[in-house]
């Protein structure tokens, strides 16, 4: 029997942008492709170049790796509290550097958005851009990249995030973790464009 292929992970950098930021969006497509298309921009135009640069929500600075054999498979990043408010403000300067005059179109398709995937509560480890590239599912990358943020990050007791309620399997990913849905959250933009969410919590002990 062969072995299983060992997941490394590790703080993601500038070099990663190539592998990551298919991975980050598809984290999400609906949401990404609703805040950050606008004229002939998509989302990647944003993502591309904010993955690259520090202080912003989308940055390598935020996010962490796993890795199979050299290959990045899997991403996921975290915020915390007082420091996602000065990131979040490193966004809108982003905004505005990709989207130029445009840019109030897109900050109110993103604040319609974050009413409904909200920033993280204060005391939380908030976990996002859970992704893993589609040949590598199913093989407990999900969970590992779970499990390392929790033994990073181990002074805080709460891991919270946001899953579409259209995901299944994530949800039972989540699930199976030990994380329970603490609220519903509704879209309030055009129906139908971005499915509703639900906002889940775990506590770090009781982690699977």
């Amino acid at each position: 029997m062969p072995l299983k292929p060992k997941i490394q992970i590790r703080p993601a950098n500038p070099g990663d942008v190539a592998a990551c930021v298919p991975l980050i969006h598809s984290s999400g497509p609906a949401a990404w492709d609703f805040v950050f298309t606008q004229g002939k921009k998509s989302p990647f135009d944003f993502l591309n170049t904010s993955f690259v640069k520090r202080g912003n929500t989308i940055s390598y600075r935020n996010h962490f790796v796993a890795e199979i054999e050299g290959e990045v498979v899997g991403t996921v990043m975290s915020y915390r509290q007082p420091s996602f408010l000065l990131l979040n403000g490193g966004t809108a300067l982003r905004i505005v550097s990709v989207y130029g005059i445009s840019a109030p179109r897109v900050m109110a398709r993103g604040l319609i958005t974050e009413a409904m995937i909200k920033p993280p509560k204060s005391g939380r480890l908030y976990l996002g851009h859970i992704a893993v590239s589609e040949k590598r599912r199913g093989k407990g990358i999900g969970k590992e990249l779970i499990r390392f943020m929790k033994d990073r990050f181990p002074r805080y007791s709460v891991l919270s995030l946001d899953v579409s309620q259209k995901n299944d399997p994530a949800i039972a990913l989540y699930k199976g973790l030990g994380f329970g849905i603490v609220e519903e959250r509704h879209f309030a933009g055009p129906e139908g464009v971005v499915p509703d969410h639900y906002y889940m919590e775990v506590s770090s002990d009781s982690l699977r």
